[in-house]
């Protein structure tokens, strides 16, 4: 049975979503609804306009699936692999912006006294603060459902500090996952430039590349820091889990997105990287996770293995 915190944050993801599928189903419809030029729906017409916004609809509706499964009874019955899959996107995506959204308009208010973005002056201003707005509660109401759910079913594993990984694994991981954070923060702090993700110059969205970043250090270092997993090792682990999935995320969304789909170069070098190098880091990461919990004799057979996974 859900508890009232879990159904105020079901809630919460529910109404977060609505918005946004509907302006999205409306402009797929034709629909000039918060558009300031009629014009700007012909390119929301363009192949990848449409593939795109198809795309957001479907993973709006994943999210709502993913918190009835973190709420629900059955979802604990689901095989621990798919959960940590989808779970995984949900986290990649959304973890920047729980970070970056709030104090970047703060921040982009204080400075600039509005919070407009890159690729919203096509747009009414009411267009941004339902978006991100409901992104910020879709992440805030995911999160803690995630969080919740993971201790019910890995709590044990959570409570424990596996040695760091194997050096080669660190050597992945030092590839996949740092040159991408000191580019995203160095990008953040110094503006996009010629190489960076072209129309990110906004204060909210500068910040939010800087925590991508930070998230990606931090996902990198965590693992080899023991005496911070002995102190906490649930944050150690939730650090961990947020940096790697949020580098294999926003890697591809940076090179997809990033200067109307025409990325730049070095974004697709660093994306080659991230990509397969932050995937086998958090792999690697999470096996010494289920080799070295309360029971490792026993959570190394087939049998138990696959029971958390």
């Amino acid at each position: 049975m859900r508890t009232r915190a879990e159904r105020v944050a079901l809630g919460m993801v529910i109404v977060a979503v609505i918005p946004y599928i509907a302006l999205k189903v409306l402009w797929l419809a034709g629909s000039t609804i918060g558009l300031v030029d009629a014009a700007v729906l012909t390119e929301m017409h363009s192949t990848r306009m449409v593939v795109g916004n198809n795309v957001t609809i479907v993973l709006e509706l994943l999210a709502v699936a993913l918190a009835l499964a973190l709420t629900s009874s059955w979802g604990q019955r689901v095989p621990g692999w798919i959960m940590l899959v989808v779970g995984a996107g949900a986290s990649g995506l959304l973890a920047p912006i729980i970070l970056g959204l709030p104090i970047g308009s703060i921040l982009q208010l204080i400075v600039q006294g509005n919070v407009r973005t890159g690729g919203m002056d096509d747009m009414n201003p009411w267009v941004f603060a339902t978006v991100y707005g409901g992104f910020g509660i879709l992440a805030i109401g995911l999160a803690f459902l995630a969080c919740r759910y993971a201790m019910r079913r890995w709590g044990d594993l959570l409570d424990a500090v596996p040695p760091p990984p194997p050096a080669w694994a660190i050597l992945v991981g030092a590839v996949g996952l740092l040159p991408f954070g000191v580019a995203m923060v160095w990008w953040g702090l110094a503006g996009p430039g010629d190489n960076g993700p072209q129309a990110m110059d906004a204060v909210v969205q500068r910040t939010t590349l800087i925590m991508t970043g930070l998230l990606a250090v931090g996902g990198f270092v965590m693992p080899l820091w023991s005496e911070a997993a002995k102190k906490a090792p649930r944050l150690a682990s939730v650090v961990t889990w947020a940096g790697c999935t949020t580098a294999v995320l926003q890697a591809p969304t940076q090179v997809l997105l990033a200067n109307g789909g025409n990325p730049t170069r070095l974004l697709i070098v660093i994306g080659l990287l991230t990509i397969p190098g932050a995937s086998v880091y958090g792999l690697v990461v999470l096996r010494q996770y289920l080799n070295f919990g309360p029971n490792p004799r026993q959570s190394i057979t087939g049998s138990t293995l696959s029971g958390r996974l």
